[in-house]
């Protein structure tokens, strides 16, 4: 097991990453639903695993979750993450129902939440190859419906290599016109975090 540590002006500088993809995919969801969608400034940190699931509600809270493997110059995970009721009220903007029809995500609106999750997440990714000039591709989008906490031990299990903490970038999205909400969450893998870096200027100093 190990632990991660960064300093001030690298996590600012992860930040600045985390704001570039969110901004890209918040473009994307907002043309989608033809209506604003805000987001706050990325959170950067380092996660224990003990406490990850908090990023996003809570041990009982449950969530719909479409995550990708990226692959490539700069290997990671990247996750959109949505509170159970968001979804519901996100498939309820897509099919152009009144807000509230849907309480429970059937096959249509499982498929609705993996496709949107899937444009989004492409939507990220393509801003940080843009940005950091590497080249990535992405695996097909799984879906999860589940304890949110149960969403997030899935990806954490995915992870090459054990490590007591995870470096996260976490950007809070919400839309003005209904009970939209979500996070976006970006994983890189320690060697591709070390090239980031680099690549921004900056050593790596872990």
């Amino acid at each position: 097991m190990k632990t991660l540590t960064m300093d001030e002006i690298q996590l600012d500088a992860l930040k600045e990453v985390g704001n570039i993809g969110a901004g890209n995919a918040i473009t994307s969801l907002a043309t989608l639903l033809d209506r604003r969608v805000d987001m706050s400034i990325p959170r950067v940190g380092i996660v224990d695993l003990n406490a990850f699931v908090q990023l996003a509600g809570g041990e009982e809270s449950c969530s719909a979750g479409v995550y990708m493997r990226v692959e490539g110059d700069a290997p990671g995970h990247i996750a959109f993450l949505m509170p159970y009721h968001a979804a519901c009220r996100l498939v309820d903007s897509l099919l152009g129902y009144p807000d509230g029809t849907i309480s429970e995500l059937d096959e249509l609106g499982a498929s609705a939440i993996l496709e949107v999750g899937n444009i989004l997440a492409s939507s990220y990714q393509s801003a940080l190859c843009d940005m950091i000039g590497l080249e990535m591709h992405s695996s097909p989008p799984a879906l999860a419906v589940d304890m949110t906490t149960s969403i997030l031990s899935a990806i954490a299990s995915t992870f090459e290599e054990m490590q007591e903490s995870i470096l996260t970038i976490v950007t809070h999205i919400d839309c003005l016109l209904g009970s939209l909400e979500g996070y976006f969450i970006y994983i890189p893998d320690e060697g591709s975090l070390t090239q980031i870096l680099q690549i921004l200027g900056l050593e790596a100093t872990f």
